[in-house]
């Protein structure tokens, strides 16, 4: 029997905040801030799905969480996972892959000018509008991989009201980026660092392992979709940017 893989996207997909979460008591803690209190949860149904799949297959997160916040997922996951959208790949015990490391932290070298830009420019712009930005540069194992930034009230509006300008300001710049908006998150990746190739690398590791396996992938936003299709199968949550995608197409 072929041995079966799941590439799963993590908030949004498997859990989310509470704050989004239906208006229930029964539901399962999946995630901790760093003061040890609970921020993510699963609904019944979501936990019942994470069952299954940890029973019938190995599930691989693929977040773009970095490792200290992956720590704090508690959901048994004994396999190692993604982190960093892809810039690192770590093992069951969180020790990173080196020679994996050791490329994103190249390629970061030639990137890191073009966020610092990008940075400064998002809170110039979000002064001028009057948004309050909590904008910074995701680094992880010393190597800065990409710019987060959320309206610090969690309004969206206010993020709606910046996302142009920092379009705007990354159209013109000379590097090549990737911009990711999905809610109250708006993240800015040079074109080098992506979900996809990680999984694609580890996809060609597990095969060289074990032959010819079963591969799905699992998530919720656009962002997610390049590592979805590298999977022999793909599944999407009901209520997710990429359904809402899909459904405006029909």
């Amino acid at each position: 029997m072929l041995k079966k893989f799941l590439f799963a996207d993590l908030d949004d997909t498997l859990f989310q905040s509470r704050r989004k979460c239906p208006e229930r008591g029964d539901l399962t803690p999946a995630a901790y801030l760093r003061d040890g209190s609970a921020h993510s949860f699963l609904t019944p149904a979501q936990h019942s799905l994470l069952a299954l799949f940890q029973r019938e297959m190995t599930v691989i997160p693929v977040t773009a969480r970095n490792a200290d916040a992956f720590s704090r997922v508690r959901l048994g996951f004994g396999d190692g996972g993604i982190i960093n959208f892809g810039g690192v790949i770590i093992d069951a015990h969180g020790v990173p892959d080196a020679p994996w490391l050791a490329r994103s932290a190249a390629l970061a070298a030639g990137s890191l000018a073009m966020l610092e830009a990008a940075l400064a420019a998002a809170r110039t712009h979000a002064a001028s509008l009057g948004v309050t930005l909590r904008a910074r540069l995701i680094e992880d194992f010393g190597v800065p991989f990409y710019l987060s930034a959320k309206s610090a009230e969690g309004d969206e509006k206010a993020l709606d009201a910046l996302e142009p300008a920092v379009r705007a300001h990354c159209a013109e710049c000379a590097y090549p980026v990737d911009i990711h908006r999905n809610g109250n998150n708006l993240a800015v990746l040079p074109d080098w660092l992506d979900k996809r190739h990680a999984v694609e690398h580890l996809i060609s590791q597990l095969r060289a392992r074990h032959g010819e396996i079963l591969t799905l992938g699992m998530g919720d936003s656009l962002s997610d979709l390049g590592f979805m299709r590298a999977c022999d199968y793909a599944l999407i949550p009901r209520a997710s940017q990429i359904a809402a995608a899909l459904e405006d197409k029909t």
